[in-house]
C-alpha cells in the first residue's frame, strides 16, 4: 500500500492512470461491442424481411430539375455582443441523362448585431427565414424545379419555442413561425403530395434515429406508410430490453445498408408529445424516414410535410431513388448534389477573415467619429424650445 504521507511519494500521473485503465478495460469493451454486433447481425435479416428496411436504387439514365437551398451563419465578438452574418444560397441544377445542362444560383444575406443571449437559437430562426424567403421566390417562378432540398427543418417543434421572458428571442421566433405559416398557407396546393404534379420540398438532416423502431414496438403502425409484418411487432416488443442495451441508433445503423431506406413514419402521429409549430400546420402532418446512399455515406433523415393519407410506399421509394441518384460520390460528407453546390456557395460568408471582419472594422470607424451622430442630428435639435415639442 502506498504511503501518501511519505515525502518521496510523487503521486500518480494521469498518463499512468489512463494506460492502466485502457489495459484493464480494453478486453471488456471489445467483448461488449462484439456481443452487440452479433445480436444486430442476428436480428437484422428479420427486420429487413419484415418491412422495417426497404431496398432502393440509383436511377440511370437520370433526368431531373432539382434545387438545393443551403444556409450558414457566422459571428464575431463586438462591443459586448456579437455581429452576425446569415445567408442562404439556392442552387438549381437541370440534369438530363446524367449530365448537367443548366445551373442557376440565387441568394439572400442578413448582417446585423445582437446580444449574447440565445445566439445559436436566434441564428437558427434567421436561417429558416432566409430559406423560406428563397422558397417563396422559387414558387413564384413559372419553371419550378421538380425537387427542392433544404438543410433546415420544414417546420418548428415545441422544443424550438423560447421562454416568454426572452423578448428578443421570442420576436425572432415569431418571425420564423409566421414565415413558415405564410408560405404553406399560400403555396400548399402547389406542392407535392397535395398536388400530384407539384414540386417536392424535403429537408435533409440526421436526427430522430430509431423513431421508426419505437413506433413499431409501440404498435403505432397506423402511422407508418410501409407494410410491416405483424411478427416484427412481437419481435421488437420481446427484445425491448436488449434493444435499449444496444442503442436504437447503433441498431438502425447496423441494419440500414447501402441503397436502403427505413419505413416512412408520421412523426407527429407516433407520439402525442411531439407538437408542431405553428399550430395551424399540425393537421398537415410531418413525415420522415432514414436512408443510406452508399457504403461510406452517412445515414440521412428525410422530412416532408404530409400524413400517411398523403404519402404511399411507392411515392417514398421514388423520392429516395431521386435523392440517392443525386449523391454521385460515395464519401462520408456526400449530400445531394444541388445542396452540395449550394453549401459551396456559402464559402464567402464562412471565409475568415471575411465580410464580418470588414463589417466590424467599418462599424468601429463610424463609432470613432461623429459623422453618424451629425447626420442624425442635422437640423433636428429636439431640446430646442423653438422645435415645437412640448416637453
Amino acid at each position: 500500500m502506498t504511503d501518501i504521507n511519505n515525502d518521496d511519494y510523487q503521486g500518480t500521473p494521469i498518463v499512468q492512470s489512463m494506460s492502466a485503465k485502457i489495459q484493464l478495460g480494453l478486453r471488456n469493451t471489445v467483448g461488449k461491442l462484439s456481443n452487440k454486433m452479433r445480436y444486430i447481425d442476428k436480428i437484422a435479416p428479420e427486420l429487413v424481411q419484415g418491412g422495417v428496411v426497404k431496398k432502393c436504387k440509383k436511377l440511370s439514365p437520370f433526368t431531373i430539375n432539382a434545387a438545393g437551398i443551403a444556409t450558414g451563419h457566422r459571428t464575431v465578438q463586438f462591443f459586448g455582443g456579437v455581429l452576425y452574418g446569415t445567408a442562404a444560397v439556392r442552387q438549381d441544377l437541370y440534369i438530363e441523362d446524367g449530365s448537367i445542362y443548366k445551373t442557376r444560383q440565387e441568394s439572400t444575406v442578413d448582417v446585423d448585431e445582437i446580444d449574447h443571449m440565445d445566439t445559436s437559437q436566434r441564428l437558427k430562426y434567421y436561417d429558416i427565414v432566409n430559406s423560406y424567403t428563397l422558397l417563396a421566390e422559387l414558387m413564384e417562378e413559372e419553371d419550378r424545379p421538380d425537387l427542392v432540398i433544404l438543410d433546415v427543418p420544414l417546420i418548428l417543434e415545441r422544443s424550438d419555442v423560447p421562454l416568454e421572458n426572452r423578448y428578443s428571442t421570442v420576436a425572432d421566433y415569431k418571425k420564423a413561425r409566421d414565415k413558415i405559416k405564410s408560405f404553406w398557407s399560400q403555396y400548399k396546393s402547389e406542392i407535392y403530395p397535395f398536388n400530384p404534379q407539384g414540386t417536392k420540398i424535403v429537408s435533409i438532416g440526421g436526427k430522430r434515429f430509431g423513431a421508426v423502431l419505437l413506433a413499431i414496438a409501440d404498435e403505432s403502425t397506423d402511422y407508418i406508410v410501409d407494410q410491416i409484418d405483424p411478427g416484427i411487432i412481437n419481435l421488437l416488443q420481446d427484445n425491448q430490453k436488449q434493444l435499449r442495451k444496444i442503442g436504437l441508433q447503433r441498431m438502425l445503423k447496423g441494419i440500414l445498408g447501402p441503397s436502403k431506406r427505413t419505413a416512412a413514419f408520421q412523426f407527429d402521429g407516433i407520439s402525442n408529445r411531439n407538437r408542431l409549430e405553428p399550430p395551424e400546420l399540425r393537421d398537415i402532418g410531418l413525415m420522415g424516414y432514414h436512408f443510406k446512399a452508399g457504403i461510406r455515406t452517412k445515414h440521412l433523415l428525410v422530412e416532408m410535410l404530409g400524413s400517411v393519407e398523403d404519402w404511399d410506399s411507392s411515392a417514398v421509394d421514388e423520392l429516395t431513388n431521386q435523392l440517392i441518384s443525386l449523391m454521385i460520390y460515395d464519401q462520408p460528407g456526400t449530400i445531394p448534389l444541388p445542396l452540395w453546390y449550394a453549401e459551396y456557395g456559402l464559402k464567402p460568408l464562412k471565409k475568415q477573415p471575411g465580410i464580418l471582419e470588414f463589417y466590424k472594422r467599418e462599424a468601429k470607424k463610424l463609432l470613432n467619429n461623429n459623422d453618424l451622430e451629425e447626420q442624425w442630428l442635422d437640423n433636428e435639435d429636439v431640446f430646442d424650445n423653438n422645435s415645437g415639442l412640448d416637453i
